[in-house]
């Protein structure tokens, strides 16, 4: 009896796991990045390719990093837009506002700890480039396409 209960809940468990993946439809755009992002070969060939530039931003962006342990260090990155071709002049037309936006983002990710720990991780860093598109987005709209982050190091004060 004390080995049939637990026998029988894990396959009540794993009938139940295996009905709902059969019949829930999965949303690749719900999966963990590097998921479901990839576009299929077929999905590729409906697509006119659109050309881009990457245009790089002309200053470094400094950030502070202060730890709860009263610990400080500077975040120093470089950054680069891959923007649509009509889009790389207003790049540098725009770029004040668009240095105000990231520096909003960095700040933030800063004072919640994404410079903290390993900052460099993916999931930090993948975060940091959303919340960084959503910004340059805002300022420039839909020509924005990627954020580059081509230069990061984390200096102790």
């Amino acid at each position: 009896m004390k080995i049939l209960l637990p026998a029988v809940l894990t396959l009540v468990g794993l009938g139940a796991g295996a009905g709902a993946g059969f019949f829930l439809p999965v949303d690749p755009s719900q999966l963990p990045l590097g998921k479901g992002h990839e576009e299929s070969s077929i999905d590729m060939l409906d697509q006119t390719p659109k050309t881009t530039e990457i245009v790089k931003l002309n200053n470094q962006f400094i950030v502070p990093v202060i730890e709860d342990n009263g610990q400080s260090a500077l975040v120093i990155l470089s950054l680069s837009l891959e923007v649509a071709e009509e889009k790389s002049e207003e790049v540098f037309e725009l770029e004040p506002r668009l240095r105000d936006g990231i520096m909003k983002v960095l700040f933030e990710h800063s004072s919640h700890g994404g410079f903290s720990g390993r900052y460099y991780s993916e999931d930090k860093m993948s975060v940091l480039r959303k919340y960084l598109l959503q910004s340059a987005q805002s300022v420039m709209g839909e020509g924005v396409q990627k954020i580059l982050i081509t230069d990061l190091v984390r200096q102790a004060a």
